[in-house]
């Protein structure tokens, strides 16, 4: 006689397969919050976890590692993110000619990096990793000192220190004497440059993964969501993914839709509003297009059932 599965084991069992699906559907930042209970489910939630990372930074993030970022200098905000402490070498290195204590970190950031800044807190603050964001820190002269950067939430810390904004550098990138050519400063422009949009990119993509149950927002609007415009947008994802983004979008949902038929029994009608279709006929025939089959005969040819 099998034994029935609880209401909380159902759960995180459901939990878990949609984490596989978020994954095969090309989305590697999905993470399981851990229960705190040493069971199966904890475990495979772990080594989903794990796996994730181990393809997020071998696919998408391999200059990361050739690099080796090392940490640079550290700013600790309170919870309405005034600077209220930092490590001994930040002024040097941010040319700070006065104390910053006490003040918003909003005045020695660009107003793109601020709003990422908050951003990520709001999404990923509480979690136990941190993905690496581009900033611009301005300085003397109205410059930019370009670099990346993790943003993290103290716990049990104390009532001043709520986040620590960590600032790394490379080491292969630096010169210990200082003196560089013009076409050494013109080729470090230009890789961070290309680092910053193709990380501009991967979170673009990274958006319409995650948001695959919605509607595509217009170019314009997803350009504004990313800071940037509609023209770099369109070429810079066809350049870097050799599709337009409506087609990736659209692939992406017929994809999970295919997914979710060939390996669950939730309905097609369900199925439908999770990749983002308000109809369902009109997601059949876009399914259509693409399988050459109705999701009624794709599920009756690809269920496990019929195998």
């Amino acid at each position: 006689m099998k034994k029935q599965m609880s209401k909380e084991d159902k759960m995180r069992f459901d939990s878990l397969c949609n984490q596989i699906i978020e994954i095969a559907c090309g989305n590697f930042m999905f993470r399981q919050e851990s229960s705190g209970g040493r069971d199966p489910f904890d475990t495979i939630s772990l080594l989903l976890n794990m796996m994730s990372e181990e393809i997020e930074d071998s696919c998408f993030n391999p200059q990361q590692s050739m690099e080796q970022p090392e940490l640079h200098f550290v700013i600790f905000l309170d919870k309405e993110y005034h600077i209220s402490s930092y490590t001994s070498d930040t002024p040097q290195i941010l040319e700070w000619d006065k104390e910053y204590w006490g003040r918003p970190v909003s005045e020695v950031l660009s107003n793109i990096s601020f709003k990422m800044l908050k951003e990520e807190l709001r999404l990923n603050g509480d979690k136990n990793y941190q993905r690496l964001l581009f900033v611009d820190f301005i300085m003397k002269n109205n410059k930019f000192y370009r670099t990346s950067c993790t943003v993290q939430k103290m716990i049990g810390s104390d009532s001043d220190i709520s986040y620590a904004l960590n600032v790394f550098r490379s080491k292969n990138k630096e010169r210990k004497d200082g003196k560089k050519s013009i076409t050494a400063r013109l080729s470090k422009t230009e890789k961070k440059e290309s680092a910053a949009t193709k990380s501009l990119v991967k979170q673009v993509r990274l958006y319409i993964l995650q948001n695959l149950h919605k509607e595509l927002p217009s170019l314009k609007e997803l350009g504004l969501i990313h800071r940037t415009n509609k023209t770099k947008l369109k070429k810079e994802f066809k350049k870097m993914y050799g599709t337009t983004i409506p087609r990736f979008h659209m692939q992406k949902r017929m994809e999970k839709g295919a997914l979710l038929i060939r390996t669950t029994e939730i309905p097609i009608s369900i199925i439908s509003q999770k990749c983002g279709f308000k109809d369902h006929s009109h997601f059949s025939r876009k399914f259509r297009l693409q399988y050459e089959k109705t999701p009624s005969q794709y599920r009756i040819e690809n269920s496990f059932s019929s195998s």
